[in-house]
């Protein structure tokens, strides 16, 4: 093979790798705007900005799991059907507070958006799985804002949140550096040996302080919301969060 010839050999392999990073980087984004998206709105009740963020999304009308489609067409039609704008408001606040801090409900009626709930053989707060999350963060240099979320670091929101942190950190990771023995580019050992680490590390949180517990959750949000809008949040998270099984656990 001459050297004209293999220059062009690894052109085309640099091309073919930049143009795998770009979907692998725009994958991971769309996930993190996911995870964020879900944890807005387990952290803190509908307002009207976010209301009217959320009439100016698509959501779409068909989807790869059962769930995902069901929960996305629930929420989707209650916006669309929703009239009066100040009532809406309240009836999702109200919703909130019956689903989330159990407002108004007798007990074992509400779904508790901590691990630590689901997961402690006495169904309690602040047991072993909040302190896990906590030490996590810590050892991340991370802590919840305390002037927005006066919660428990193992709030399904929060966990949402370090989810959504690191398929950022997975999208940054894309990057290609000249190969100058080559003449073409070629991905850096370093990054790519950082790009598998935090793949690993989005599984092991998954599957640790996910999937765990939020099964049990989302059934208990979608038993519990008296709006489409709650019960399609359970269903999208439930949804979602199955996809994700598919995508860091089973490949």
């Amino acid at each position: 093979m001459s050297e004209m010839e293999k220059k062009k050999d690894n052109q085309m392999d640099a091309n073919r790798n930049g143009e795998e990073a770009a979907v692998r980087a725009r994958l991971a984004r769309s996930r993190a705007s996911m995870y964020r998206f879900l944890s807005r709105l387990y952290l803190l009740e509908v307002d009207e900005h976010m209301f009217e963020s959320m009439l100016k999304m698509e959501f779409p009308k068909a989807g790869p799991q059962e769930d995902l489609e069901e929960g996305y067409g629930l929420i989707r039609k209650y916006l669309a059907d929703a009239k009066n704008r100040e009532e809406v408001l309240d009836d999702l606040a109200v919703d909130y507070a019956r689903i989330f801090l159990s407002a108004g409900v007798a007990q074992g009626k509400a779904a508790f958006p901590y691990a630590s709930v689901y997961t402690s053989r006495q169904h309690l707060m602040m047991q072993d799985s909040r302190n896990d999350a906590a030490a996590l963060f810590a050892e991340k240099g991370l802590a919840p804002r305390k002037d927005m979320y006066r919660v428990p670091e193992d709030h399904l929101g929060l966990l949402l949140e370090y989810m959504a942190m690191l398929c950022g950190q997975e999208a940054e990771s894309q990057n290609y550096v000249p190969n100058t023995s080559s003449g073409s580019e070629s991905r850096d050992g370093s990054e790519a040996a950082g790009e598998r680490s935090i793949g690993a590390e989005q599984a092991d949180f998954l599957k640790n302080q996910l999937l765990n517990w939020t099964a049990a959750f989302t059934a208990d949000v979608v038993k519990y919301a008296s709006t489409d809008f709650y019960r399609g949040l359970g269903k999208l998270t439930k949804g979602f969060l199955a996809l994700e099984r598919s995508l860091l656990l089973e490949r």
